[in-house]
């Protein structure tokens, strides 16, 4: 259950981040979990594709890094994609 709460505020701060830096598309981003997280690229593709699919290209590539972090922490490392600028 703890893993949908995270899943969720990831997918908010992707669509925040794309509001402030004009992103109208992301097509790649990297991401940071703990060790101890069990998210990974396919069920957060999947949850991307449900609740936030209008801002993620066609072939969206997810990269998950895990690291000694706090469980229900995610860092957004870096995000590629197309600027309306």
């Amino acid at each position: 259950m703890h893993d949908t709460y995270l899943l969720n505020k990831i997918s908010q701060s992707l669509n925040e981040i794309c509001e402030k830096n004009y992103i109208k598309r992301i097509d790649k981003f990297t991401l940071v979990v703990s060790f101890q997280n069990d998210i990974d690229e396919v069920n957060l593709q999947k949850y991307l594709e449900v609740n936030s699919k209008d801002i993620f290209g066609d072939e969206l590539e997810i990269k998950i890094e895990r690291d000694d972090i706090e469980d229900q922490t995610a860092i957004i490392h870096s995000i590629q994609g197309e600027t309306l600028l």
